[in-house]
């Protein structure tokens, strides 16, 4: 009788293992059906939703005015006074329609040592005269590929843009004249309120000497630029996606 006993409760107990076992793989077996239902989206299903924050700042006509530095030579370093009008197409494309800029001229103390030594200096390029820009100016396209929003110090939010400029125009120098030119460069916006920003820029200027070849003169500065009025589309927002 023992021996039966022992040998029932064996069987039930095997017997209550075997469906738990069964339930637990069951189980397991339609969750894992659950998952690739829901992995596996119905072409006609909706996509998931992106909520993406429409620009708050822009301008679409600006006028700017930047104060640049020019390394021309070891004799020369040039201090730009610029002013510039575009008008955007769009947010991301614009006309650089003009920029005018007038280039105070400061001779280093290198030419000054040299002259009092009484040795002639004389420029490879330019048919031996050294000379400087006295004004630059250009027309050109600036396409802006990028606007974005940051947290300065954890308390203000600043909206920017960063954007890539061609050009062409002439350099005016000092003693040579005019002398045609094209130009690249690197642009920038942090706006102050959504018609204001201060600017920065980096453009490199290539004119074609005709001793040396393929020249270049490079420009770096910063300014402020504001809304201009006239022609203005009055876009208080424009959505990134237009």
């Amino acid at each position: 009788m023992l021996h039966r006993s022992s040998g029932r409760r064996h069987i039930q107990l095997a017997t209550k293992l075997t469906i738990i076992a069964v339930g637990i793989i069951v189980g397991s077996i339609a969750r894992a059906d659950d998952d690739e239902i829901a992995t596996k989206r119905d072409v006609y299903d909706l996509p998931t939703p992106v909520a993406i924050q429409g620009r708050t700042n822009n301008i679409d006509q600006s006028l700017a005015v930047s104060f640049g530095y020019i390394p021309t030579d070891s004799f020369n370093r040039g201090f730009p006074l610029s002013l510039s009008y575009a008008f955007y197409f769009k947010p991301y494309f614009a006309w650089d329609v003009v920029s005018f800029s007038y280039n105070f001229n400061r001779e280093t103390q290198l030419k000054k040592d040299f002259e009092n030594l009484g040795v002639a200096v004389q420029n490879i390029g330019f048919g031996g005269v050294i000379d400087f820009p006295k004004n630059i100016i250009m027309t050109g396209l600036v396409y802006t590929p990028l606007y974005g929003k940051s947290l300065l110090f954890n308390r203000s939010l600043v909206h920017s843009e960063t954007s890539f400029y061609a050009g062409a125009g002439t350099l005016v120098f000092n003693q040579v004249g005019h002398v045609p030119t094209l130009g690249v460069g690197l642009q920038g916006r942090y706006f102050l309120t959504p018609k204001t920003a201060f600017r920065y820029y980096l453009r490199q200027y290539f004119f074609k000497d005709n001793q040396l070849g393929i020249s270049g003169i490079t420009d770096i500065g910063v300014g402020y630029e504001f809304q201009f009025g006239i022609f203005s589309k009055n876009t208080a927002s424009v959505d990134e996606d237009e």
